[in-house]
């Protein structure tokens, strides 16, 4: 597998350090929209809609967006609120049509696939969608060319089609399911139902179980790891929005030798045991080595992680909604419950 495809199947691409302005118009479909780059307040045209997204971009529409085509990463925590997508694309839609633990609970059932991993969003069928408003993600959302399953090459034509709102998902996953709760209402979404009162009083209660259980044992050392291709990937915690956010619930977490922005320290097999983990965190990427089968590979059959079964799944597409931060900071807390000191 060639470096790009790596990158794509396990990791963020490596984005560009261009910071050039990108200034856009464009007009299609039954809407006519502009972008602009705003960090103030949002305003509504009347009779309108209007979002400014975690790139600082507003969005203006002249009708409310009822069609939308959103990433598989993005759809996960938007259907956790209620909204739902005409079609969805991404580098985590399967061409088999399963979405993996990026999906969450996005039922495919009636819901068209408009780009997969062998092409993560395909023109002429984003055409036939006729969108209203595409949404997605941002590793880097200072990077106004940077959209989680665009390529900049094709940006403009996907543009062209609808506007493209993105959210950031390098901010702390507290804050940042809060923005995301905050699309959710501007879409349409009641969060005063009781159902969805449940989750925010879920992620509460899940945080508040995790920070005690920190308290007493902030010994336990993590390493959030993918495998894959003969390679561990150590993922670096400052560049991960949910391991910045369970470091700020008291989660010990060991950062590799890796710069900001470069999201993980690349290792060896050889490489293994490099760091002094007491638990380590996989990811469950479809393409990657899954936790269980670690102790196949020989430089990880006798680490003392694996050794005292202190191994568990990692969702690096953590899904920024109340009740997918609350099942993943549960299961942070499963594990440390799960877990003591073995490596020295």
């Amino acid at each position: 597998m060639n470096h790009r495809a790596e990158t794509r199947s396990l990791v963020p691409a490596a984005f560009s350090s261009d910071r050039r302005q990108l200034l856009l118009f464009a007009a299609g479909g039954a809407s006519a929209f502009l972008f602009s780059r705003s960090a103030g307040a949002q305003s509504t045209p009347e009779g309108g809609w209007s979002f400014t997204d975690d790139k600082g971009v507003t969005i203006e529409l002249a009708e409310f967006p009822e069609r939308l085509v959103i990433d598989v990463n993005a759809a996960a925590p938007l259907w956790d609120f209620g909204i739902k997508p005409v079609a969805v694309f991404g580098w985590n839609a399967n061409e088999n049509g399963d979405f993996g633990p990026a999906g969450g609970r996005v039922d495919p059932e009636g819901i068209d696939v408009v780009g997969d991993v062998s092409e993560p969003i395909k023109l002429e069928e984003l055409v036939a969608a006729d969108p209203d408003l595409i949404i997605t993600i941002a590793w880097d959302p200072e990077d106004p060319t940077e959209y989680w399953s665009i390529d900049a090459e094709v940006l403009p034509q996907v543009q062209a089609v609808a506007p493209v709102l993105a959210m950031s998902v390098a901010a702390s996953a507290g804050p940042a399911t809060e923005s995301f709760a905050r699309l959710a209402v501007a879409l349409g979404a009641d969060l005063n139902t009781p159902a969805l009162n449940e989750q925010q009083e879920r992620f509460a209660a899940a945080q508040d179980e995790l920070k005690a259980l920190t308290a007493g044992k902030g010994d336990v050392r993590f390493l959030f790891i993918g495998v894959q291709n003969e390679n561990i990937y150590v993922a670096n915690p400052v560049d991960w929005g949910d391991l910045t956010f369970y470091r700020e619930l008291g989660l010990n977490i060991i950062d590799p030798d890796a710069e900001p922005m470069t999201w993980w320290e690349t290792l060896s097999y050889e490489h293994a045991r490099k760091y002094p983990a007491d638990v380590l965190m996989v990811s469950t990427r479809p393409a990657a080595v899954q936790g269980e089968d670690l102790h196949t590979i020989a430089t990880f059959a006798d680490h003392p992680a694996v050794l005292a079964g202190q191994v568990f799944g990692w969702n690096q597409d953590f899904i920024l909604s109340h009740q997918g931060m609350a099942e993943a900071v549960e299961h942070i807390s499963a594990s440390l419950a799960a877990s003591s000191v073995v490596n020295s």
